[in-house]
């Protein structure tokens, strides 16, 4: 929350008001998902696994979501992790969504462009699609990849 303080000139408040209410959110989140995790996981809804490898079949999934990771940290996710990453997600999911697709410091990621071309080369519909939603300053937009 320290980081968010820091940056808070990035964010828009509208929705949270304040970094102190946006680290009460958080939290309560992190209870909940806390208070479930040992009934999820004994029950096959929490499976322990990251990018770019995951273990699903092929096609498992119609929707695979990818919120505040890929693109996001670009300074700190190289290209190559994000393409692999990208082709695992489509692998996958018949659909994948990724959002945001701009970096932390608000400009968009330097690894958009390639991971767009290379998805598109191997036969990926891929298009960016304008979100309701507003938090990060320029955070306008999500990236969808569909299998054809």
């Amino acid at each position: 929350m320290t980081k968010m303080k820091q940056a808070a000139d990035n964010y828009i408040w509208d929705s949270l008001g304040s970094v102190e209410e946006l680290g009460k959110v958080r939290m309560k989140a992190m209870s909940e998902f806390l208070s479930d995790f040992d009934t999820g996981r004994h029950q096959g809804r929490y499976v322990p696994a990251s990018l770019p490898s995951l273990p699903f079949p092929d096609s498992g999934f119609h929707l695979a979501l990818c919120s505040h990771y890929l693109f996001l940290y670009s300074d700190h996710v190289n290209e190559v992790a994000h393409l692999e990453s990208m082709w695992e997600l489509c692998r996958v999911a018949s659909e994948v969504r990724v959002f945001p697709v701009i970096s932390l410091d608000g400009t968009a990621s330097k690894h958009l462009d390639s991971v767009v071309t290379a998805l598109s080369a191997g036969g990926i519909e891929v298009s960016l699609q304008a979100v309701s939603y507003r938090f990060q300053k320029g955070a306008t937009e999500m990236l969808v990849a569909k299998s054809v």
